[in-house]
Order: C-alpha cells, then sequence, then structure tokens
C-alpha cells in the first residue's frame, strides 16, 4: 500500500536501539542497495521480497537522494509472488505421466514420479504470472519512527524480518498505549498503569 495515494492504514514503530553515527545517508543507501527488490520475472523463483525507490518501485538502484525527503527517509518494501495451484499442478502430471506410460509401456516409478513432479512444477512456474505488492516506510530521523503504509500481522512479520536483516536495529510497534505513555509524566504513567477497571 502505498503513502502517496490514498488514505492508508500506518503501523508506526520506534527505533528501540541508539542509531549509531556511522548510519549516514550513504550508510542507508547502501543498505538499501544491498536488500534491494530482486527481479524474478524471467525465473522460476515463487517470491522475491526486498527494497525498491518510493516514487519509482520499478527502480532499486537507490540513486544519491531518491530515498531522501528533507531530514527524513523514505522507501518500499516490494514482495513479488507467483503461485501454482495445486489442482493445475497435478493435472499436468497425470497428462505427462500418461505419455511417459504411453510411450514406454510403463508408469515411472517413485523416484522418477518425484523428479518429474518437481520438473513440471519448475515449467509451470515459469508461466505463472506475477503478482506485486508494495508498502511504503517513512523513517522519520527526528523522531526515531518508522510509519509503514500497511497492517496485519504477516505484514508487520515481513517488514520486520527485512528491516532486520538490512539495517539491525530493534524495533518496538507504537500503539494507543504507549503512544499515551510517552505523553505522560512518571506520576501520570503511574496512575495509568495502576487504574483498575470497575463495573458501570
Amino acid at each position: 500500500m502505498g503513502i502517496l495515494k490514498g488514505a492508508p492504514s500506518v503501523t508506526r514503530y520506534r527505533i528501540a536501539d541508539a542509531v549509531p553515527e556511522e548510519y549516514t545517508e550513504e550508510f542507508i543507501g547502501d543498505r538499501l542497495k544491498k536488500y534491494a527488490f530482486s527481479d524474478i520475472e524471467n525465473s522460476s523463483e515463487e517470491s522475491s521480497l526486498g527494497w525498491a525507490e518510493l516514487m519509482d518501485t520499478l527502480s532499486w538502484d537507490f540513486a544519491e537522494g531518491s530515498y531522501r525527503i528533507g531530514p527524513n527517509y523514505a522507501f518500499t518494501m516490494r514482495q513479488d509472488q507467483r503461485k501454482l495451484p495445486t489442482k493445475i499442478l497435478n493435472r499436468y502430471y497425470m497428462i505427462r505421466e500418461a505419455q511417459i506410460a504411453e510411450k514406454t509401456g510403463r508408469k515411472p516409478n517413485s523416484v522418477k514420479r518425484k523428479e518429474l513432479k518437481e520438473a513440471l512444477r519448475l515449467e509451470l512456474l515459469r508461466r505463472c504470472l506475477l503478482t506485486t505488492d508494495v508498502w511504503d516506510v517513512v523513517w522519520l530521523t527526528g523522531r526515531q519512527e518508522l510509519w509503514l503504509a500497511g497492517a496485519g500481522e504477516k505484514l508487520r512479520a515481513l517488514f520486520e524480518e527485512l528491516w532486520s536483516r538490512t539495517f539491525g536495529l530493534s524495533l518496538r510497534m507504537l500503539v494507543p498505549v504507549t503512544i499515551g505513555l510517552e505523553l505522560l509524566d512518571e506520576d501520570g504513567r503511574l496512575a495509568l498503569m495502576n487504574l483498575k477497571p470497575s463495573l458501570f
């Protein structure tokens, strides 16, 4: 989902670690390039996940300045996937097995069946169309906050794992209670934490 289009749901994070001094614009660009999206259009791979440029998700070169907006960083997490339904694989496998039996006079043994099915799976995967999903990310450096344009447990797990591999910084998801606690002084935090539910 994009931040630039529509009104997305946003998951907010706080960077839990102190960001090291070497995390300069150049360093961040290098890390984005290292874990950039990899095109799988002409392959039999089922999925690819990585970073792409915010303004052009078909580009992942991260030229200088392409991921900078004022003091902040912005980029996109992109995932391409292709799915081969089991029913389709089974249908074509039955056809291929019948062709082999007709040619040789016998069905392939269990080892050959396994090899045949895997070869057929890879062949059919190359013919499957890809779907592309993108989720924009804004790194607010002044507050050391991240905004991920999207929500949901699976998306968060994908993002947190890629973020950790890329930058090695721990994240803490911000929810209304944690945001509220940050806005209160010590007495207010203690009072809020000691509240007990009551019946009306």
